[in-house]
């Protein structure tokens, strides 16, 4: 407050500000994220050989259809980043949730009726 500035590193202001029920939240947030993440992938490799099968598909098909996932994937990110940041995270972040709530709900539909 004296004209003096007073700056950590991030090891310190880790110390300094401690693990309270936001750090819990940030962590159960993110495992979630990475373990819907892992899921898509160990769907990838399950859906892959049974798409392959009942298509008739090639090898070099059946590679190429799950290589689109994650060219949709890398796509889908730069986009929606940029959309973020222009019409705002929180927004937005509720609207993707509202759909993506939706389409669970319409893809079990189909299945069990």
């Amino acid at each position: 407050m004296n004209g003096e500035s007073t700056t950590y590193t991030v090891d310190e202001a880790l110390v300094a500000l401690g693990f309270g029920n936001f750090q819990v939240l940030v962590l159960i947030y993110a495992g979630m994220g990475w373990i819907s993440e892992a899921m898509e992938m160990m769907l990838l490799s399950f859906v892959g050989p049974a798409v392959q099968s009942a298509w008739g598909l090639s090898t070099h098909e059946e590679s190429l259809l799950t290589s689109v996932v994650f060219a949709g994937m890398l796509v889908g990110a730069y986009l929606w980043g940029s959309i973020s940041d222009k019409y705002g995270r929180r927004s937005l972040s509720v609207q993707q949730g509202a759909k993506g709530q939706a389409d669970h709900f319409a893809v079990a539909g189909l299945i069990f009726r």
